[in-house]
C-alpha cells in the first residue's frame, strides 16, 4: 500500500502571523519605527504562529508520523505499537496546540475539530488532528491490516 501523506494548514493562524507582520510595517510607515525589543517580540509571534499553523501527517511501513510546519515537533508510533484507532471529534474547549487532554490524551492539532485516536500498546493515548480523519483513519487501519497479515 502506497503511503498516506497529508498536510493541514491552519489558515486563521496564517492570517493572525501575516496580519502582526502586516500592522508593524504600517505602524513602521505611518507612525515610525518601532524598538528594537518590541519588533523582536512581534517578529518571535509571528515565526511561532507560522511555524505551529501547518501539521504534517504520513502513514507508511514505519508507522503513523506527524509534525509542524518545519518537521519538528513531531512524533511516531509505529504499526506493532497500535493497540486501537479510531476516529473523534475534539471540542473547543480541548482547542489546539500540543497538550495533554482528559478526553483524547495528548493532543496535536492546528484547527479544527476532527482528529484520530490512536491507543497504544502501552495504553497511552495520542489523537492527532486533521481535516481528514476518514482517509488518515483508513490508512492507518489498511497498513495495519497488511502488517498483520
Amino acid at each position: 500500500m502506497q503511503a498516506y501523506v497529508h498536510r493541514q494548514r491552519s489558515r486563521w493562524m496564517i492570517a493572525f502571523g501575516l496580519a502582526i507582520l502586516a500592522a508593524l510595517f504600517v505602524r513602521s510607515a505611518f507612525i515610525g519605527p518601532v524598538s528594537f525589543a518590541a519588533m523582536a517580540l512581534l517578529l518571535l509571534v509571528v515565526a511561532i504562529t507560522l511555524i505551529f499553523s501547518v501539521l504534517s501527517t504520513r502513514v507508511d511501513a514505519n508507522g503513523v508520523s506527524w509534525a509542524f510546519t518545519l518537521g519538528s515537533p513531531g512524533g511516531t508510533v509505529p504499526l506493532a505499537d497500535i493497540a486501537d484507532v479510531q476516529i473523534t471529534t475534539t471540542n473547543f474547549w480541548e482547542g489546539f496546540g500540543i497538550h495533554w487532554t482528559l478526553w483524547h490524551g495528548w493532543l496535536w492539532n492546528v484547527s479544527g475539530y476532527g482528529a484520530v485516536m490512536i491507543h497504544k500498546r502501552s495504553g497511552a493515548v495520542v489523537t492527532i488532528g486533521t481535516d481528514d480523519p476518514q482517509g488518515f483513519y483508513v490508512a492507518i487501519v489498511g497498513l495495519r491490516s497488511g502488517a498483520q497479515a
